[in-house]
């Protein structure tokens, strides 16, 4: 956030601590699922596209 937004009264950003139990679930298995691929990318060789196409 910008200290513009921040001197004017802007919008906060959301912390952690505010999502909803089923957001921070979602979050944390999306985060697997990509930390997953980035591990399977790497063990290829991490030198082709990220995506198969």
């Amino acid at each position: 956030m910008g200290l513009w937004s921040k001197l004017t009264g802007g919008q906060t950003a959301t912390t952690p601590a505010s999502r909803s139990a089923g957001e921070q679930a979602r979050r944390s298995a999306e985060i697997r699922r990509i930390d997953a691929g980035t591990a399977a990318w790497l063990r290829a060789g991490g030198r082709g596209p990220r995506k198969g196409s």
